[in-house]
């Protein structure tokens, strides 16, 4: 009786620490296939990629900032895509953004992250230089840690027969572990960082974007 009255209380243990853990949940969706046929095609034509994504959570006014990450040759480097200065506040349990890329130049790409909560203002534009057998693609993230996985730019898994993309979209493993379990390499993702905001009056310039 004794061991099934631990038993259970391990198996709330482990539940209440997971649901507890469980900061945020992502949703993705490509709303291209919503537009008008013409606009589809000239998407297709222009290789333009877009994908819409929407972060559910507790926000309660805290302050976020967006970071890039990259692996060459399976080493990674890490940058910062907003200025010290800019930061934005999350205000609700639900916040949307959009990610699209466009083709630049023969070599690159260019990524721009929307915030339609504020007149689709641009957040960041990130050029990368990879080939174009990449695709704009959902992350997998287990929902805790400081810095949440919500978008990449990368090709699938190699096969014998090409690349598996829904392979790896389906794959439940989280970026960071894409070139070690996979081989999968040259390729980038974006992180959002939630924090409690902490503006100093100290600061010389301090810019927020809120609702």
């Amino acid at each position: 009786m004794k061991m099934k009255l631990l038993s259970l209380l391990v198996v709330l243990l482990v539940g209440s620490i997971s649901i507890q853990g469980q900061q945020l949940k992502v949703n993705y969706k490509n709303t291209t296939n919503s537009l008008p046929v013409i606009l589809q095609e000239y998407f297709r034509m222009q290789g333009v990629q877009h994908m819409n994504l929407t972060i559910h959570g507790v926000f309660n006014g805290k302050r976020a900032k967006i970071q890039k990450v990259s692996c060459h040759n399976g080493v990674f480097t890490e940058s910062e895509l907003l200025p010290e200065f800019v930061h934005f506040i999350l205000k609700d349990s639900v916040e949307t953004f959009d990610f699209m890329a466009v083709p630049y130049k023969s070599d690159s790409i260019r990524i721009t992250c929307f915030y339609p909560s504020v007149d689709n203002m641009s957040l960041f534009t990130d050029t990368v230089r990879l080939n174009r057998n990449h695709i704009l693609m959902e992350t997998y993230t287990s929902g805790v840690g400081p810095e949440i996985p919500i978008m990449s730019y990368t090709s699938g898994i190699p096969s014998q027969v090409g690349i598996w993309y829904c392979g790896l979209r389906d794959s439940k493993v989280e970026p960071r572990k894409w070139h070690e379990k996979y081989g999968i390499d040259n390729y980038v993702y974006y992180t959002i960082r939630i924090e409690e905001d902490k503006s100093s009056s100290n600061d010389s310039f301090y810019f927020k974007i809120s609702k």
